[in-house]
């Protein structure tokens, strides 16, 4: 384990905290509660900026924790038991985008506890939300907490308590490419999902839509590229879209061109977001990403987006006297055949 404190950057001091394990490395950040940087037998499979300060204050959100809402709450507001809080636009003039302008990804972690033994590597980062920070009601005291272990098995727990009812739906931003360079058209992706939640023209749900003969059936391993082909001329250019899980420990799979690397993820969020980078990266990236599209993947596990909205969609809602408790883990497969 390596701990580098009072790093100097465009944001302040940060500190980032490296693990290896077994054919595994981990470099996390404090400034967002951030994953810097994920590599499989030496190859980096997350991609990002190139310059650190570019992955720091870049707005795609690279690698850090997301919240106090992740996805789109609608404008101009949201109730929570008949009160209203006000919803100010963030990236659209009719939505406000993960928590908004001074999000969680914005914000300095407390590094509480480093970890470390023969079986695992954890850190957990903590962060307090002060009430009516981005007009959320409530202080929210939130840890998030990564472990890696020996089997190489990437995890995520978040843990979060208020001092009033409040909003909450904490994910990460990780963008995925096994390769390692170029695009993610050949890789191969499986969602257990028989439905999705369709959105308009400004990302604002319409509604849950079976997925039987659609581009958004996954629910076998599929071709990439077939899909976000079918797709690129609608609004999204490709999958900007939540999934819903069929089972209560939601399961997906992103397997590399090559057969030799894949991911499986597991949660127990009921959602997952999948955004395909279909736009120019604002920043740098390596140069064998060119421009960013379509170069990766995210797998954002969460609530439904804009949950409050909607009757039949989960409502987000953390109570006063409730702890909140959630885990994505990402297990990573190396094929030597």
């Amino acid at each position: 384990m390596k701990h580098e404190k009072n790093i100097q950057t465009q944001v302040g001091p940060i500190e980032r905290i490296t693990f290896e394990r077994k054919k595994m490395a981990v470099t996390l950040i404090s400034y967002g509660a951030a994953v810097y940087s994920i590599k499989v037998e030496g190859k980096e499979v997350s991609v990002r900026p190139e310059e650190l300060n570019d992955f720091l204050t870049s707005d795609f959100d690279y690698g850090k924790t997301i919240g106090r809402t992740a996805g789109r709450l609608i404008c101009p507001s949201y109730e929570i038991d008949g009160v209203s809080y006000p919803v100010n636009p963030y990236r659209s003039d009719k939505t406000k985008l993960h928590g908004g302008a001074t999000g969680f990804c914005f914000r300095h972690f407390e590094v509480v506890e480093i970890k470390e033994d023969d079986k695992v590597s954890s850190v957990t980062f903590r962060y307090v939300s002060l009430d009516g920070e981005e007009d959320y009601p409530g202080e929210l005291t939130l840890d998030v907490i990564y472990t890696l272990d020996n089997d190489m098995n990437f995890r995520i727990d978040y843990r979060a308590t208020t001092t009033k009812d409040t909003l909450c739906s904490i994910t990460n931003h990780l963008y995925f490419n096994l390769l390692g360079y170029g695009d993610i058209m050949d890789h191969e992706l499986q969602v257990n999902a028989s439905k999705y939640i369709e959105g308009d023209n400004h990302g604002i749900p319409l509604g849950k839509v079976d997925v039987t003969k659609t581009a958004f059936d996954l629910r076998k391993l599929s071709n990439l590229g077939s899909r976000i082909r079918s797709i690129m001329d609608t609004p999204a250019m490709g999958y900007d879209h939540p999934w819903l899980f069929d089972e209560k420990i939601g399961y997906a799979k992103l397997v590399d061109p090559t057969k030799k690397l894949s991911l499986e993820l597991t949660t127990d969020y009921p959602a997952v977001v999948i955004f395909t980078h279909n736009l120019v990266s604002p920043s740098k990236l390596p140069d064998v990403y060119e421009d960013g599209v379509y170069s990766s993947l995210t797998l954002e596990c969460e609530y439904e987006p804009g949950g409050i909205h909607f009757k039949d969609f989960n409502s987000a809602i953390l109570r006063k006297d409730e702890t909140y408790k959630h885990f994505i883990n990402f297990k990573f497969n190396v094929n030597k055949k």
